[in-house]
């Protein structure tokens, strides 16, 4: 049995069957992404659970009851639909977040953990005459591993999205990746950033680096680099850091930052 994942995963326990040697499950699952940012105004959210396997796959998701920032259950503050769900083999189940915040709750961020367990739906059935003792003897015990995919879902409650300022490009001459890199520092360091960055050659208008830029609550900052494989190396080159405080990025940057080598 191999396993194919897009975040890393943890081992839950697993129910042991005793199988022929060649009968083998595939479990092949992923999470479209394993962040979800929440809000008082964008209160609902989507993310996709994906079965790559051979198998129909079980799917539950469930959340911490610890609620980082507020003495609150946050089994209460969010749901999922559906919190259950079998996926058949090669298909993918949009799965419905929505945050239900208590009426005082007070202003703020607060960080929620969660999980989707998958599992094979039916293990392989034993069929035929009963074995003999000497048949035992070739026969595999098969384990299946129950991985569980982490969320993090961030609930910021009436406070606005958290913002980075961009200070002056730094060159990098002796780097042989990298030709210099922006530093981005958190008005709030106590809020998480999750935003979308790009940098543009000023003078081309190529985009050199982009994604999104997830900053952990507590971090203060983070460098946005530019590599070689990309950048004209001038060494007059000027380039633009371009920051949108939500993500996926929508309409106009919030910030603009150009800088030259």
């Amino acid at each position: 049995m191999k396993i194919k994942m897009l975040f890393p995963i943890t081992l839950a326990a697993a129910m042991i069957f005793l199988l022929p040697i060649k009968a083998q499950s595939q479990l092949s699952v992923a999470l479209s992404d394993n962040l979800v940012v929440l809000s008082n105004q964008e209160r609902s959210g989507q993310l996709e659970l994906v079965n790559s396997g051979s198998d129909p796959t079980e799917f539950r998701l469930t959340v911490e009851s610890d609620m980082v920032g507020a003495d609150v259950d946050g089994r209460t503050v969010i749901r999922w639909s559906p919190a259950r769900a079998l996926v058949s083999p090669h298909r993918t189940l949009p799965v419905r977040i929505a945050a239900r915040p208590p009426h005082d709750l007070p202003p703020g961020e607060y960080v929620l953990r969660a999980g989707v367990t998958a599992a094979v739906q039916t293990p392989p059935s034993l069929t035929g005459p009963r074995m003999s003792d000497e048949e035992v003897a070739g026969v595999a015990v098969v384990i299946p591993i129950v991985p569980t995919l982490p969320i993090t879902v961030y609930y910021r409650h009436d406070i606005p999205n958290p913002m980075i300022e961009a200070e002056a490009l730094v060159p990098m001459p002796d780097d042989t990746h990298y030709v210099g890199y922006f530093q981005v520092r958190k008005s709030d360091p106590k809020y998480s950033f999750v935003g979308y960055i790009a940098v543009v050659d000023a003078m081309t208008g190529q985009v050199v680096n982009q994604g999104r830029l997830h900053l952990l609550p507590g971090v203060e900052s983070g460098q946005v680099r530019i590599p070689h494989s990309t950048a004209s190396m001038s060494a007059s080159g000027q380039y633009c850091i371009r920051i949108w405080d939500h993500w996926p990025a929508r309409g106009v940057p919030g910030k603009e930052v150009c800088d030259a080598l």
